[in-house]
């Protein structure tokens, strides 16, 4: 059955698991017309907050992703920040490389894109329209919540969280299972616990 209900993700792209929800999501939805990515960002949701410098490195490759994004987002078409979206999680989370102009650059360039969009990492000019995007997620979260957000027709989830892509028949049932949670409004949350945690 083919569902045609809007699904929108709003994601910080340097988020270790967000990536593979959004990669889950194009993979699996019906319409890929149906599906948008939007930004999101852990440094402004993080802001003000004590943390540890690992986490403070994170948060600061998260406002340049930021500016970065909304920077190929004033041009680039759905098709397009979808493939800038998959190149840079490729390259963010498997290489662990230092988010600067050069590297970007270079990933830029086998993108086929300008190089110039490097130079928003850096460009502080681009927040505002960071902040812009932010909100919006907050907003359709109706409250504070983290990358990522699923919003399925108008019912919004943080996750699901996923560490890898599943297999195609998991892929699709894991998305059949959240279209049945959207459609029940009493629905709040539900959180897997693991052994380990």
């Amino acid at each position: 059955m083919e569902h045609r209900t809007p699904i929108t993700i709003w994601l910080d792209p340097v988020c270790p698991y967000s990536w593979q929800t959004a990669a889950w999501l194009r993979e699996t939805v019906d319409d890929p017309d149906a599906l948008r990515w939007e930004l999101m960002s852990l440094a402004l949701l993080n802001e003000g907050r004590d943390l540890p410098e690992r986490a403070r490195a994170r948060m600061r490759d998260s406002g340049a992703a930021g500016r970065l994004f909304a920077a190929l987002g004033t041009e680039l078409d759905d098709a397009a920040r979808w493939r800038a979206l998959a190149a840079f999680s490729a390259w963010y989370h498997h290489d662990a490389p230092a988010l600067d102009a050069a590297p970007v650059a270079r990933l830029l360039t086998d993108l086929g894109l300008p190089t110039r969009y490097a130079d928003a990492l850096a460009d502080a000019s681009w927040d505002v329209a960071v902040r812009a995007e932010h909100a919006r997620s907050q907003e359709a979260a109706g409250g504070s919540a983290g990358s990522p957000l699923v919003r399925i027709g108008e019912a919004t989830f943080h996750g699901p969280v996923l560490t890898t892509v599943p297999e195609p028949e998991a892929a699709a049932a894991l998305l059949a299972g959240l279209r049945s949670l959207a459609a029940v409004d009493a629905f709040t949350s539900v959180q897997r616990l693991r052994p380990d945690q």
